[in-house]
This record gives structure tokens, sequence and C-alpha cells, in this order.
């Protein structure tokens, strides 16, 4: 039997291997596959000339779906879609596939058996858990893809490394989503990406819980700190800047591939469950040293206006503010965040692609930007992952904040769609998506049991 194949499923099982140079050549048009999905393909039209084609995979020995036939072309849709269909067919009746394909490097088995008795607890319960079982599934086929430069990827990730390394796993799926091309020739910086002659260099870094704290796996995340305005001009901004002081440290620009080129350093929050959801706008105050005061006399006390900043102070503790500013950091072009590097992403985007437990529901409740002007609050969602109106990219969530004394500025087209912000004449200003999600979070449900009513995670 021969099926057609949701979008999300087809990019989730053969979309890792695209050629970054055909995405501005072509359009994917419907994708296929054997009932078994042993071979999988997508008929795609060729832009320039108008004209269709198909392309077949099929597993190679390490399980990942690589290219072996590209048919066409042919006038119309239909005609793709009826030959990819006649050639499925055939080969469910038998016809042979290729055994060999050319060589390149393996990819890790996040889940294989290290021999470790002392697994990191959020990382057991993704192994274990039917609530992240979608998330698990669709982890193991972009590992798969995942070249370890280091050698110390899936034990870091099992162990003492798990957020550090779940944030790499996300970038690479978004860099990859975006179409930039791997460089992995070395290990550092952690990616070495190309578009077309534009390179970038990011490294990857994340914010951890104090003391290597653990989370509750079972219980509710715990709410916003009392002193929620205090917390966000001082002691938030004093998070971010230590992981990021401590990069800037390596100085990676001075490497001589690296020279020239713009290089960024991408953070992710985890230092307290669900903290990304309301933490990032501090990444703003400490980066451009720019605030937000809260003005008394407004009902609800809801309205603000920019003030500058000089430092953030907690207790005897006193962080400069205006990191871009900082002697030095001209040579980071760039800082990239994003809130949904987590989980709870992983898991939707495996719903998304139809895998996991299919008694386990999602439910992602969540605010957007409301572009209404004068407006301070968001607008409120709550959608079911498998609603037909959902979509959802691995890169939606991506934040860019520029450099304003950059040596090397980046180059926005890098990152089409997404959110990026700049310094303009003293002001922080922003340009993105219509559809921008400022915080979300994921509850899973198990039919036929007692919901637990727990955040899977956040983003």
């Amino acid at each position: 039997m021969v099926t057609r194949l949701r979008p999300a499923r087809f990019n989730a099982l053969g979309g890792w291997e695209r050629n970054p140079q055909a995405l501005g050549l072509l359009s994917e048009h419907t994708p296929w596959g054997t009932s078994d999905e042993r071979v999988i393909g997508t008929t795609y039209m060729l832009d320039k000339v108008a004209r269709f084609a198909y392309v077949l995979l099929t597993r190679d020995h390490m399980g990942r779906y690589r290219p072996f036939a590209n048919c066409g072309p042919f006038l119309t849709a239909r005609a793709a879609d009826a030959a990819i269909q006649k050639d499925l067919k055939a080969i469910q009746k038998g016809v042979p596939l290729p055994t060999e394909f050319s060589a390149r490097k393996p990819g890790v088995d996040l889940f294989g058996d290290i021999g470790s008795r002392n697994p990191n607890k959020r990382f057991a319960y993704l192994r274990d858990s039917r609530h992240q079982s979608a998330a698990r599934e669709v982890m193991s086929e972009i590992s798969r893809w995942f070249t370890d430069l280091d050698g110390n990827f899936v034990k870091d990730f099992q162990t003492s490394g798990y957020e550090a390394r779940l944030w790499e796993l996300y970038l690479f799926a978004s860099f990859k989503e975006l179409g930039f091309a791997f460089d992995e020739s070395r290990a550092v910086p952690d990616f070495r990406l190309s578009k077309g002659d534009q390179k970038l260099f990011v490294e990857a870094v994340t914010v951890n819980p104090t003391g290597g704290a653990e989370f509750d796996m079972e219980g509710p995340p715990p709410p916003p700190p009392a002193d929620f305005a205090h917390y966000m001009e001082h002691e938030m901004p004093q998070k971010f800047g230590s992981p990021l002081f401590t990069k800037t440290k390596k100085a990676y620009w001075n490497q001589p591939d690296v020279k020239g080129h713009p290089f960024a350093i991408a953070i992710m929050d985890f230092h307290s469950p669900a903290s990304m959801t309301w933490s990032h706008t501090a990444l703003s105050f400490y980066l451009y040293g720019v605030g937000v005061e809260l003005r008394p006399d407004h009902p609800d006390y809801k309205s603000g206006i920019e003030k500058k900043l000089k430092q953030h102070m907690v207790g005897n503790k006193i962080v400069a503010t205006n990191f871009f500013a900082h002697p030095g950091n001209e040579n980071v072009s760039a800082v990239l965040f994003s809130n949904a590097g987590s989980v709870a992403k992983f898991n939707r985007m495996g719903v998304l692609a139809g895998f996991g437990d299919p008694a386990v529901k999602l439910r992602r409740i969540g605010g957007l930007y409301d572009h209404t002007p004068g407006s301070r609050d968001p607008i409120e969602f709550a959608i079911d992952i498998e609603d037909p109106q959902y979509e959802e990219a691995w890169a939606d969530e991506i934040e860019i904040y520029h450099n304003p004394n950059a040596l090397v500025p980046l180059d926005q087209g890098l990152f089409p769609g997404r959110t990026h912000f700049f310094m303009k004449e003293g002001e922080l200003v922003w340009q993105g998506p219509e559809r921008r999600v400022l915080f979300s979070s994921t509850y899973a449900e198990v039919h036929n049991a007692k919901p637990s009513g727990r955040n899977e995670d956040t983003l």
C-alpha cells in the first residue's frame, strides 16, 4: 500500500540531508511513502522551469533516510504523483533497494546504553516516560544526523550536560531548517555554518541551575519571583551575563578561519523550571543597558517607558550592564536566543510528525505579541497540537539581538522571518513575524488516565 505522508512527518524522517543550495530552486509538493515507510519520497517543482520531479529515499545502515532515485521532469504535478506512486508500488512488490550510499560521518544514538549508573533525572524521564515519547522518537531521528565532533555528546546528554546538549540539538534542527550548510571539520565553535558565500560561526551556552540543582519532574513549575521587577533588572541579567562573559574569554573570533566572519553566541535559560517563559526580557536589559520604568500612575501598573541602566546589583555583586559596549565584545556580532530549546518543543514537533504514544495529548497555552499600538498585554492562546490549523517550525521562536558596535555585523537575511532586535538612535526596536509567540507551556494528558496537570516543559 502507498500512502500520502504529512509534510511534518516527511520532514522529520527525510528532511535532514536536503541540499541547502537547492532550497531556493525547488518547492516540495506532495510526500509519499510505502505503508511500512521502508521507502519515502516527495514530488517537487523546479521553480525556474515550472516542471515537476520526485525523489525517493530509504534508510542506510545507520537508519538515516538517504536519496537513491531522482526522477523527472514531468509537465504536471499529477504526472509526478502518478509516477512516484507507481515506483513505490513496484518497490513493495520486491524491486531491490540500494544497500550502499556515499560515506558520511556517523550520527549518535542518544538513548544507547553507556553504562551510567547515575543518569540525569530529566534524561531518565525523557527515556522512559509516555508523556515525552514523541520527543524521544523525533530526537532519535535527528541524532542520526548529528555528528559528535568532541566525542562527549551522548555521555553529556545522559548525565551532567543534559540541558546544554539539548540546546545544541535544538540549534542543529533549527539551522538545518533555515537552510545552513555545516562545516564539520572542527569542534569549535560549536556550529560552523554557511549560506552561499556567507559564513557564520556560533557558540552555544546555557544558563544553568545554581549548584547543579535537580528539577522535580512531576511537580508544577514554580511561580516567578515575588519581586519580579528587581529580579528581571538585576538577578536575571547577572545569570545571563556569567555564561556570556565566559564565552567571550575564549576569543573564538581570533581563530584564522573565523576571523573576518560574523560570530554569535547562542544562549538558552535553564536555570529554573519554566524560567524561559518569563526571563527573556532580562536578556535585552543586559545586552543593551536599556530597561523599563513602570508608571505607577497607569491603571494596573502595566505601562512603562525605556530607561537607561548602569549596573545590575545583587547583594555585594555588581555587574556592569550593556554587554555589547564592553571592550572586546565588538567581536560578538549578535546574541541568539530562544525560549523554545526545551523538551516541550521536541515533544510538539514529534506529535506533529506522528510520533509518540497515541494516548498522549498535548495542549499548548501561551501568549502572542499584540501589535495593537499601546498594547502591553499578550494575546492569550490555547490549542491542541493536533488541531488541523496548528502549525509550527523548529526556528519559530529564535530571536537575534544584533550588536550595534559589531566589527562584523550579522546579515539579517541569514535568518529570514525570525525576530531581530536592533539599537537605533538610542532606542531598542525589533522586526519579526506577525505571529510571534512570547511564551507558552505545553501540557500532556494521557487518555483514560487521571490528568496530571503537570507542565511537561515550557515553549
